[in-house]
């Protein structure tokens, strides 16, 4: 890039990134919305948070999580009831240790969940004071679990898909610009969406080499409701970062442009935030994104598996 190009461009200081080119990794945020971060220096539960894994835990391996562990509260307790003796414990009981030791495990999960059939009850001190224990924890572990399983039903998702690409595309008759398509894939009803854009690339010089950071604006920033597909347009003008620039010198920078949304979810009546970036090997010159809404009948339709289709545009021809 030419020096006096450079001196035009401002660049941003409060990403909360570093401006070290060396203290980084092949991107700054991960397609996911993900930061490519990661922590070292600490141990393990200065860093680990019960909650946050588990609310971030998908559902399938959420329930297997919690069903393991209520099969691990009953066998703990089980093996106390059954060491102690069986004979601790009213009613008729099986010859075999075995099934001595099914009988105590099915007493413990009726104690841990204050079912209490009444077949089988404790007639000793030191059972009963077990049995007083094991109905506590489960008390405490269901009261927990419930806050969980409502914290994962309650936490707001934005459900917004992404093109896989971003394109440098027409805009404007013989002008181009930085194309970014998305949609909402859930039903929910996502109002006031705001999207920033910016680019970072790594400013290299015979001195040092400094990661820099430079807004891009948006033709919409903002739009009232999100019902079908929004593409997200940076004109390429001549106030731009990215005007004159070329893929190579792109690629030479390493270039990320990162995109950030935020929603107001009308379903949560919260806040939804999400973000996505395209390094320079992820952004198309010279295509367009093909159409993907039509109608059927008196409804409105939206091609969701075309979000990111894109046909070749040779700027030259027109």
């Amino acid at each position: 890039m030419k020096q006096n190009e450079r001196k035009k461009r401002r660049s941003i200081l409060d990403t909360g990134f570093s401006n070290n080119a060396e203290n980084e990794g092949s991107r700054l945020i991960n397609k996911d919305g993900s930061f490519n971060v990661k922590k070292s220096g600490l141990f393990f539960m200065e860093r680990f948070s019960v909650f946050h894994w588990l609310i971030k835990m998908s559902w399938i391996r959420f329930f297997l999580f919690m069903f393991l562990g209520y099969l691990l509260i009953n066998i703990i307790f089980a093996s106390l009831y059954f060491g102690a003796g069986i004979e601790g414990l009213s009613g008729d009981h099986s010859l075999t240790r075995p099934d001595q030791f099914l009988e105590a495990f099915y007493f413990s999960s009726q104690t841990l969940t204050t079912v209490g059939f009444g077949y089988l009850s404790p007639i000793s001190t030191f059972h009963s004071l077990l049995a007083t224990f094991e109905s506590f924890i489960g008390l405490m572990s269901f009261a927990m679990a419930t806050g969980l399983l409502y914290g994962k039903f309650s936490k707001p998702k934005s459900g917004i898909i992404y093109s896989k690409n971003a394109l440098i595309a027409p805009y404007k008759g013989d002008g181009k610009g930085l194309m970014i398509r998305l949609a909402n894939a859930k039903e929910n009803h996502l109002l006031n969406v705001k999207a920033n854009m910016m680019i970072s690339w790594i400013d290299k010089n015979l001195e040092s080499s400094s990661r820099k950071y430079y807004a891009l604006p948006l033709e919409i920033a903002m739009i009232n409701m999100l019902p079908a597909s929004w593409t997200i347009v940076h004109p390429i003008i001549e106030e731009s970062p990215l005007f004159n620039l070329t893929y190579d010198e792109l690629s030479n920078s390493e270039a990320e442009v990162i995109l950030q949304l935020e929603a107001y979810d009308e379903t949560y009546s919260q806040h939804v935030h999400t973000r996505t970036s395209y390094k320079y090997h992820e952004i198309v010159w010279g295509a367009k994104f093909i159409p993907i809404l039509g109608h059927e009948g008196s409804y409105a339709t939206l091609k969701m598996d075309d979000i990111g289709r894109y046909e070749k545009f040779d700027f030259k021809a027109e």
